[in-house]
């Protein structure tokens, strides 16, 4: 058998989310990591096929498979092979007082274990467009984050975006133009709690005529996804600050080179906000700056090697 044949092997196949679109095949990683001290079947099923004739260590076929993480971000692969690799790495965590929440009875008692509040990650979503040398485009949404961390109460309705299979390594054939974010489409961060939408409402006071403001229920938002907004121009001039930076979008890779690795790597803090009349996740709605820290605050970094 050789390193050709063994990559059409069934179990390979049930293993790796594999397509052809116009003639180039993009190989989708969906392998998560595994536990400590014990090691995969696959890793033991790419150890045996390396064997093989023509299967060694930097066969770009089984650089996912070997690399199942994503943590060759920036490594420089000898003897490029006719393969581009594009990973995502989620390294955001999770605000304290949100954390809070969720594990006191108001946000449901959600129980955590040290290492596995240590392990949360926000779910991200968002698509990439890689553009081809012949003027041909495939959209690859990558996704990444924890799948279970919600308000309790909102777990069946939030399990079709949480349980979303990941997407963070595709590897894609030469001859690339470009790697970019989608024109006009967003990133998104799931907001894994009830939100309470406030408004002002102005009291006037019997006998001193005194006006005060009094913050009621306007609406309520339940968990879902959120695009991030980027900072712009406020009303005054000022800017408003709100996920990101522009300048920490990511910006766009031009001609990568065969056997080139890029890694987009997403740092920051999911957050929503707690406004002061409230013991619960709530906003002024007619606040922009409480609106634009919904969500938290992000920064991307793009890396090729």
């Amino acid at each position: 058998m050789s390193c050709g044949t063994a990559w059409n092997a069934p179990l390979i196949q049930q293993r790796w989310n594999t397509r052809t679109v116009k003639s180039k095949t993009l190989v989708s990683d969906h392998f998560h990591r595994p536990a400590c001290g014990r090691l995969p079947g696959y890793f033991w099923l790419a150890a045996g096929i390396l064997l093989l004739p023509g299967c060694g260590v930097f066969n770009s076929s089984f650089l996912s498979l070997l690399d199942p993480a994503g943590t060759g971000v920036g490594a420089t692969i000898d003897q490029p092979p006719g393969f581009v690799v594009i990973t995502f790495a989620n390294n955001a965590e999770i605000d304290e007082q949100l954390l809070n929440f969720l594990e006191s009875s108001a946000g449901g008692g959600l129980v955590l274990t040290d290492a596995e509040k240590l392990a949360l990650r926000p779910r991200i979503r968002l698509t990439v467009r890689i553009t081809f040398t012949d003027g041909s485009t495939h959209d690859v949404e990558f996704i990444s984050g924890s799948t279970d961390f919600v308000e309790p109460r909102f777990a069946a309705q939030s399990a079709p975006d949480l349980n979303q299979p990941d997407l963070e390594t595709i590897v894609v054939v030469c001859e690339v133009q470009s790697v970019a974010l989608r024109p006009g489409s967003p990133i998104e961060v799931f907001i894994p709690v009830e939100l309470t939408q406030l408004g002002l409402l102005a009291v006037t006071g019997g006998f001193g005529g005194d006006v005060t403001g009094v913050f009621l229920d306007q609406g309520f938002i339940t968990p879902r996804f959120r695009a991030l907004q980027a900072d712009s121009p406020g009303p005054d001039g000022v800017e408003l600050r709100q996920n990101i930076g522009v300048e920490d979008l990511p910006g766009p890779i031009q001609n990568p080179l065969c056997g080139s690795v890029i890694g987009i790597t997403l740092d920051g803090t999911l957050a929503v906000p707690f406004h002061p009349s409230r013991t619960v996740p709530s906003f002024d709605q007619d606040d922009p700056i409480q609106v634009g820290t919904i969500g938290g605050r992000f920064e991307f970094r793009v890396t090729i090697g």
